[in-house]
């Protein structure tokens, strides 16, 4: 049921690819000298919209920012920029399966991504598994991408964290902004909520339409079905909500208030019923997914003067997801009706606390947490009505309620122009099961600028998780559950240790990066053969150790009319679980050994801007069997033979699967172009209407998602034992339109 339940979600879904970019803008200067004579500065201009990359000057590794004009210039699959595609682009990161926004950061899995949302914490990230982003693009200030060298401030993941700021209430006017896209659309207004200017307001809505413009032409397949006895149900939706509130006391104090509030809705499933009215039969069967994220947040933000200020946050969020199946079964006067819910639930409380003080040559930063977490891992529950008798049954319906509270401290210091060094320490404890665990976690980065514009950095950093996601297929879907980590005394923990060669142009007009890493990984979750059938989902879970590391090299044009980005990674990421593949080493599922990103962007004019996205990546991993043999599924050979990913091997008839290694069969290279243009328009009164259209996918290369068994069937309809794969692709190219109007 729940592998039906993936295969049917995964030709639901589509996939955005992403490319960065960054801006700068001209300016003109004029000073008066001592003498009283005006001097005018020759006017400086600079155009392109480059990203912001560490570079040899800065005090960080591996990090990308995004801003508002970055993200919406994004080559698109639906006309809505994605955030977190965008940072799959980067070298180093595996996309995952395509159609499903993920992020699998120098070999760590996609649950081990931290995402912020003005400091507070996310659990899910997007819409129908990654066609749209649960971020609303048009809130966004700017979003930060690190993948080594973190911060102090930054914990509770093992390999990367995205934090994204939303943009400041306009305290002195209206203004906002509608799209109209093919799938969804969106409003966003901002504005001062009193008179005074010191309440500011900003909001947006966003709303899928895939349900109501999908509606006609399932009425009419379903009307041409009707004869036969038959009917498909679909249905899909998603709704978010972003608002802010900001509030000025006074210059030195300001109360800024964070919600979100984000839901999906999917349904799909079939009817048969009897077409004539001689005999009385009907079938139904419906699949239901719900999931969301809720977060309402407080923060207190105050100036203590021109070096020192502080950040007081107290947070809600909740996330919740739903998978229920409905069944009913009626022939002549008998009737059974069956329903089957699975819930997973997170609620946290938390407090955050966060001071900096910086000064010319050195930047300190401290700060304290606590939050309460309660799980629900899995709450099921089942009822059939059968001859008006009810069966009703609930299983693994309990709470985990857990504390997890720390500290930490950064300190950046550059004494002179050639040495620079940023050290850390994080401090954590997880209290679960009446058991404290904790967790030291030291940063340190060091950075040598023997030469103007070159620099060299090493770094390392050690970082915990104390939650986890789980699946139990080949893709992940937003139903799979989070739970608390459960392996004894230790914390899920990665240790990374990197470097890098930078080099900048003098006119910082060209910018090059060298980096290679290595990331040990312990605590590494995977399900056993039995997981898929246990009520319980804290069962039947593995916990091992891995281990990632490669190389990078970035060469990236800054400033022009055309700016943009080639990069080149080549990566091994491995895993050793004992109780599967025999206890032996074997590459993990996103082992993508060589990956190739082109990013371009190209300002025609003040109008027309032209985008390009291109990748290249070695397939990813699944498990096929080597050899099958008939009528030896009662052979109870032992696991360390034939090491079984699921139960589907012994069963059907099929006969028995023998596997060499887990993950031994690599798919076929992935690849894809995206091409994107935007038009602007200036109105009258400072609006503005842009026409964004783009091809996704443009030369509509079929990439395989996974691969399927199939059986020769004769001209008898007979199955003889001839067992064959095939490849499995959804997304050929798809053209994307929609317009934005400013006002």
């Amino acid at each position: 049921m729940v592998m039906y339940c993936k295969r049917v979600f995964c030709a639901a879904i589509a996939a955005a690819a992403a490319a960065c970019a960054a801006a700068q803008s001209s300016a003109v200067a004029d000073s008066t000298d001592f003498l009283g004579k005006g001097v005018m500065l020759p006017e400086v201009e600079k155009v392109g919209n480059a990203s912001r990359r560490s570079n040899s000057s800065s005090l960080d590794a591996g990090v990308v920012k995004l801003d508002k004009e970055n993200l919406l210039n994004l080559p698109t699959m639906t006309g809505e920029p994605d955030i977190i595609r965008a940072f799959a682009m980067q070298p180093g990161v595996s996309e995952g399966v395509e159609g499903f926004s993920g992020l699998y950061v120098r070999g760590g899995g996609n649950d081990q991504n931290l995402i912020l949302l003005n400091g507070v914490p996310l659990y899910q990230i997007s819409h129908l598994g990654g066609l749209f982003s649960s971020f609303n693009v048009e809130v966004v200030d700017n979003a930060t991408f690190y993948k080594q060298a973190f911060p102090a401030m930054y914990g509770g993941r093992l390999s990367s964290v995205v934090d994204i700021t939303t943009r400041k209430p306009d305290f002195h006017e209206y203004h906002g902004a509608a799209t109209l896209g093919l799938t969804a659309g969106m409003l966003h207004l901002t504005g001062p909520l009193f008179k005074g200017g010191k309440t500011a307001f900003d909001v947006s809505v966003r709303r899928s339409w895939f349900d109501v413009i999908s509606a006609p032409a399932l009425a009419i397949l379903n009307a041409a079905k009707s004869g036969d006895g038959k009917k498909t149900i679909a249905r899909y939706a998603f709704t978010d909500v972003n608002a802010r509130i900001d509030h000025r006391f006074d210059p030195a104090n300001t109360l800024q208030a964070d919600f979100y509030w984000g839901s999906d809705l999917l349904k799909f499933g079939s009817k048969e019923f009897s077409p004539g009215e001689e005999d009385s039969y009907f079938e139904q069967n419906t699949d239901k997914l719900r999931w969301g994220n809720t977060m309402a947040a407080l923060s207190w933000h105050h100036t203590y003067n021109s070096y020192m200020k502080s950040t007081i946050t107290a947070a809600f969020t909740r996330y919740k997801s739903t998978y229920g199946k409905e069944s009913i079964d009626q022939a002549e006067d008998e009737r059974e009706e069956a329903e089957r819910t699975d819930r997973n639930r997170i609620d946290d409380l938390s407090l955050f606390a966060r001071w900096q003080y910086k000064r010319s040559n050195y930047d300190l930063r401290f700060g304290s947490f606590y939050t309460w977490h309660n799980f629900m891992p899995s709450a099921v529950e089942y009822e059939s009505v059968k001859s008006e008798e009810t069966t009703a049954l609930k299983f693994s319906d309990y709470r985990i309620r857990a504390n997890e509270v720390g500290a930490y401290a950064d300190f950046a210091w550059e004494p002179a122009h050639w040495f620079g060094v940023d050290a850390g320490m994080r401090l954590a404890a997880f209290g679960i099961y009446d058991k404290w665990h904790t967790s030291v976690e030291p940063r340190l980065l060091l950075r040598f600028t023997p030469v103007t514009g070159f620099s060299i950095k090493a770094n390392y950093a050690r970082m915990a998780q104390v939650v986890q996601q789980v699946s139990d297929s080949y893709v992940n879907l937003p139903t799979d559950s989070w739970m608390p980590v459960v392996r004894g005394e230790d914390l899920l923990t990665s240790d990374q240790v990197g470097g890098g060669l930078y080099y900048d142009t003098s006119d910082g007009k060209y910018s090059v990066a060298l980096e290679g890493y290595y990331k040990w990984l312990d605590g590494v979750a995977e399900v056993n053969e039995d997981y898929s059938y246990s009520y319980d989902r804290m069962q039947n879970i593995l916990y091992g150790r891995g281990n990632a590391y490669g190389g990078e090299i970035t060469v990236s044009r800054n400033a022009g009319r055309l700016t943009g980005s080639v990069s080149y990674a080549l990566m091994w990421a491995n895993r050793q679980i004992p109780g599967i593949n025999g206890g032996r080493w074997y590459p993990a599922k996103f082992d993508n050994r060589h990956k190739v990103n082109v990013t371009l962007n190209y300002k025609l004019s003040d109008r027309i801007e032209l985008n390009a996205s291109w990748v290249f990546a070695t397939g990813n991993r699944m498990t096929v069997p080597a050899a099958m043999y008939q009528g030896m599924q009662d052979a109870f050979f032992p696991s360390t033979e034939a090491p079984a990913p699921n139960r589907d091997s012994w069963d059907n008839g099929l006969g028995l699967n023998y596997y060499t290694n887990r993950n031994n069969v690599r798919l076929p290279a992935y690849h894809r172009l995206d091409v994107s243009a935007s038009f602007t328009r200036r109105l009258s009164g400072g609006r503005k209407g842009v026409w964004r259209v783009g091809l996704y996918n443009a030369y509509c290369h079929f990439n395989p998602i996974t691969v399927r068994r199939r059986e020769w069937v004769n001209f008898n309809g007979e199955r003889p034992w001839d067992v064959y794969y095939e490849t499995f692709s959804i997304f050929p190219v798809i053209p994307n339109v929609s317009y934005t109007y400013y006002f």
